[in-house]
């Protein structure tokens, strides 16, 4: 009895050895990924604001992936493909997408190597503060898996609120054209110039992002007499890879040493001739 129970638990012994799982591998991973404000920078915090028309940074790493052994050496082959999208939050690119491959042989010495890639993106110049992300997908074609990493990021400067219609947002009166203040007080002296900015939202944009904008002013003295008419100020026209969220507008008035005191009023009048659409606004300046 004792030897008949002996050869069951043997039998079952190797049965179970044959029927073990074989060791899987780690997963393909993305590591030691993130943003950064130079080339080889420490990765940003997550309050870091980059600023529009800046350079991106970036690096990640790769392990995980799976090789191929040749039949008549020790050589180990291993191939990835990958794919760098800069995003806003609705997953519409800020600029063309980078993909690469890595392909390469390697030895036994190399079984821990994790292939290291850095890349580089321009953001562009009328992109509108708030969240967006570097999205990466590497595929393994040996293993045929793939995996996906989001790294985040912020862009400051200009806060667009959105708008179905064309609309003025952030007009401001300033002392010099390079003030970074707006003035509290719009006050002028006889003899200066009148310096605004301004933000235009909400017009429409044809194939390949493309705006039409143009805008004019007037502006009357404090009889309500015209001191200035200028129907055909500015037109503005171009077009971008990402769809611009806004287009900033300038405006100078030159005032003479002789002008009259009192409160001026400047309407401005924007058009989109895209969408057929126009908006004016009212702004009062003074001359002391």
């Amino acid at each position: 009895m004792f030897s008949v129970c002996v050869g069951v638990v043997v039998v079952d012994l190797l049965l179970f050895a044959k029927q073990a799982p074989k060791t899987v591998e780690n997963p393909l991973q993305i590591l030691s990924a993130g943003v950064e404000s130079s080339e080889d920078a420490p990765f940003v915090s997550p309050n870091f604001q980059f600023l529009p028309g800046d350079y991106v940074y970036l690096q990640f790493q790769i392990a995980g992936y799976s090789v191929k052994m040749s039949a008549d050496s020790e050589v180990r082959k291993m191939s990835l493909t990958y794919e760098i999208s800069p995003q806003d939050s609705k997953g519409v690119a800020l600029a063309p997408a980078v993909s690469g491959e890595i392909k390469d042989e390697l030895t036994s010495e190399d079984k821990n190597w994790t292939p290291k890639r850095r890349s580089s993106f321009l953001l562009p110049s009328f992109v509108a503060a708030g969240e967006f992300r570097v999205h990466l997908t590497v595929k393994d074609v040996i293993g045929n898996t793939s995996t996906e990493r989001d790294l985040p990021f912020r862009i400051g400067g200009v806060a667009v609120i959105p708008t179905r219609a064309l609309a003025v947002q952030d007009f401001e009166f300033l002392r010099k054209e390079e003030d970074t203040q707006a003035l509290e007080v719009p006050a002028y002296s006889p003899g200066d110039t009148v310096y605004a900015r301004f933000n235009m939202t909400g017009f429409r944009l044809l194939p390949g992002n493309e705006y039409r904008l143009s805008y004019g002013l007037t502006v009357t003295r404090p009889d309500g007499k015209a001191y200035l008419n200028a129907p055909g100020a500015a037109e503005l026209s171009n077009h971008s890879f990402y769809p611009v969220a806004f287009v900033p507008g300038a405006i100078s008035i030159s005032t003479t040493r002789g002008a009259a005191r009192g409160q001026y009023v400047l309407m401005l009048t924007v058009r989109d001739a895209v969408g057929s659409q126009s908006y004016q606004v009212k702004r009062a300046f003074t001359i002391e």
